[in-house]
């Protein structure tokens, strides 16, 4: 797979990207997420509140009661012994749909109470009538309904892993008008909580399908704790009065199976299934979600996508700016990162961030970004050994002469290959080493004999030739020395005196200077300035500048070589009176074969010793610039930096 317009940074975000979405819109790992969200509701625990009390059909109170179901003379004793105790509200979370067939007055009797104590709330039970047969809403017995104080929704769908992690806040047949029977306690006791009650459902809010199940709003909730945290009573117990007067007084009271033989109960995030929940103790904890803020909303699908695309694409942002092993432990970090904040999202922002997509983009970051730079490097080889095999007819003949031992390995072969290339650099390193040799003795040699002996027999026939002569050994001794500046190697500097240098310098000027009239000034600090570098090509750059300044000044001018020191640089300034240079020929003065395009020397030189000068600078670690004002004076200033000591 080949990506020929893409850079490597786009097109492994795009492969990330594209697993991103594939995950989230294929919810294929949905059992990841849910995993995630119960280790975060296993890592914390809230207070149990204290006004909030289960009265629990436990073991102990059938086997004091009798077998189930019992007489509702029973329920409506209950009833009668938690209101006179002052409980605040009653839910009963038991369904009285049928009458009692053998003992009607204990229809009466639950009524009576239910009346009695103005506060109850009973069930509204979300059932298919058979086997895939269509959902019914199963009622309390009318009279039962109209003396209660509220009804409410004790339906609870399991996640598809069959774990109950979160409720709808309004549900029903046709039209979703039944709230939570957590949220008709809330109504009922007249508490307060952030989450809005709904009304009881109208007739004429149905909708055309009367049978379909139809909800909104749904939420994920806040476990207080594990099966049992929530402070309970047997029912057994508070029907004798085996109780503390005033235990319930204004305390929120539900009654509820907790005994399991009876059928109601929950896996749950915090429970799983070796000790599942009741269903009254689940909703006593959707209760206190509601009450205290709690209930988580899942971000919609839309944003959950954009969210998960954003943290997957993040490795993108480092790995290309570090090395290999900082990339992957970077990206090792992101990836517990984003585990942990999506668990601790729920408790700190009330949001849940389903994040398996961009897990699984994180995980496969570093592979992937791995992959795509292993492919650019071996594209990138393989030009530079397709370029090596068409310039230079010694890679074919390697190639042909090791084929049998070559590496079965494609990136071992190139390897191989750039190796064979870093031999032959250096077989033409020591063939360039050679040539300046050449040109030194075979070429400078004769040259500067050639000169010698015209100056010795200096006649008129002579004059022709020494023009030409002089320039061509101008021309090989310029050469020579910017091709070693250019081969200089910092590894071989030594520790100098820059002052001495410049002393030097100003020395060897000196003869120069006098034939034009010109006076060096020196401005050089008598103590010594040491830095690390080569006392020759020093000199040399520094020889140019003051050679230049003295051809370009007038006659009875002055050329001025200071010298200036700070912590970290040395600072040496080359300054003239001359006509000064243009400014359009700043830009281009310390290229190679460049020069100034002065009319009174322009047959002077070859362009090479600013060229010299840049090399040398750089080579140093410094830089060199020129500062000019036409008709005033130009000043060049090389800048290198040195460990400025005093001499002893």
């Amino acid at each position: 797979m080949k990506f020929p317009d893409l850079s490597d940074r786009t097109s492994a975000a795009l492969i990330l990207l594209a697993s991103s979405l594939l995950v989230s819109l294929s919810g294929g790992l949905g059992r990841v997420d849910n995993i995630l969200y119960d280790f975060g509701q296993k890592l914390q625990n809230h207070t149990a509140p204290q006004d909030l009390v289960i009265v629990a059909i436990d073991e102990e109170s059938l086997s004091r009661l009798g077998r189930w179901p019992w007489s509702r003379h029973l329920h409506a004793g209950l009833i009668d012994r938690l209101n006179n105790d002052g409980a605040r509200v009653i839910g009963m979370d038991l369904i009285f749909a049928e009458p009692d067939a053998v003992d009607p007055a204990a229809d009466i009797a639950l009524d009576n109470a239910i009346q009695r104590a103005g506060n109850v709330v009973l069930p509204v039970l979300l059932e298919n009538n058979r086997v895939n047969g269509q959902m019914i809403e199963t009622l309390p017995l009318p009279q039962l309904a109209e003396h209660a104080a509220a009804m409410g929704r004790v339906h609870v769908e399991l996640d598809e892993d069959g774990i109950a992690r979160s409720v709808f806040l309004l549900e029903g047949v046709g039209t979703p008008a039944w709230p939570l029977f957590a949220q008709a306690v809330l109504s009922a006791g007249h508490v307060d909580s952030p989450v809005q009650t709904a009304s009881l459902p109208n007739a004429s809010q149905h909708s055309p399908h009367p049978f379909a199940l139809s909800r909104e709003d749904q939420r994920r909730i806040t476990f207080l704790g594990p099966p049992g945290y929530v402070q309970s009573l047997s029912y057994a117990q508070v029907l004798n009065g085996e109780f503390p007067k005033g235990l319930f007084k204004d305390k929120i009271v539900l009654v509820g199976a907790t005994a399991a033989g009876m059928g109601d109960q929950l896996p749950t995030p915090v429970s799983g299934l070796r000790q599942p929940m009741s269903g009254v103790e689940f909703h006593a904890n959707v209760l206190e979600s509601i009450r205290q803020g709690r209930l988580i909303t899942p971000l919609a699908d839309w944003v959950t996508v954009m969210m998960n695309a954003l943290l997957a694409l993040a490795p993108i942002l480092w790995l290309p700016r570090l090395r290999p092993l900082h990339g992957l432990l970077a990206s090792g970090l992101w990836f517990m990162g984003v585990t942990g904040l999506a668990m601790l999202l729920p408790q700190l922002a009330g949001i849940w961030l389903a994040p398996s997509a961009a897990l699984v983009a994180i995980v496969l970051a570093y592979p992937v970004w791995s992959w795509r730079k292993l492919e650019s490097a071996g594209r990138f080889l393989d030009q530079q050994l397709r370029r090596l095999h068409q310039d230079a007819a010694w890679v074919e003949r390697r190639a042909s002469g090791s084929r049998e031992q070559k590496s079965e390995d494609p990136l071992q072969s190139r390897i191989e290959q750039v190796q064979a290339a870093s031999i032959r650099l250096a077989q033409l390193q020591e063939h360039r080493r050679e040539t300046l040799a050449f040109i030194s003795h075979d070429i400078r040699a004769p040259l500067a004999s050639a000169l010698m002996h015209l100056e010795e027999n200096n006649g008129a026939s002579t004059d022709q030739l020494r023009g030409p002569l002089q320039h061509a050994f101008k021309l090989a001794e310029d050469f020579l020395h910017t091709s070693r500046a250019e081969m200089a190697d910092a590894r071989d500097f030594r520790e100098l005196d820059l002052a001495s240098v410049l002393h030097q310098t100003l020395d060897d000027a000196y003869a120069s200077a006098k034939k034009k009239s010109v006076a060096l000034v020196r401005d050089i600090p008598s103590e010594p300035v040491w830095l690390d570098g080569d006392f020759g090509l020093l000199h040399r750059a520094v020889l140019n500048l003051v050679l230049n300044a003295i051809k370009f000044s007038p006659p009875d001018a002055s050329v001025t070589l200071a010298l200036d020191t700070s912590e970290s640089d040395a600072v040496i300034t080359v300054t003239d009176h001359g006509c000064g240079i243009p400014f359009e020929q700043q830009e281009k003065l310390f290229q190679r074969f460049s020069r100034s395009e002065n009319t009174d020397n322009i047959n002077e030189g070859v362009g090479l010793g600013l060229y010299f000068v840049r090399t040398v600078v750089e080579k140093h670690g410094g830089s060199v610039k020129v500062e000019c004002e036409i008709g005033s004076h130009t000043t060049f200033t090389m800048r290198l930096p040195t460990d400025q000591r005093t001499s002893t």
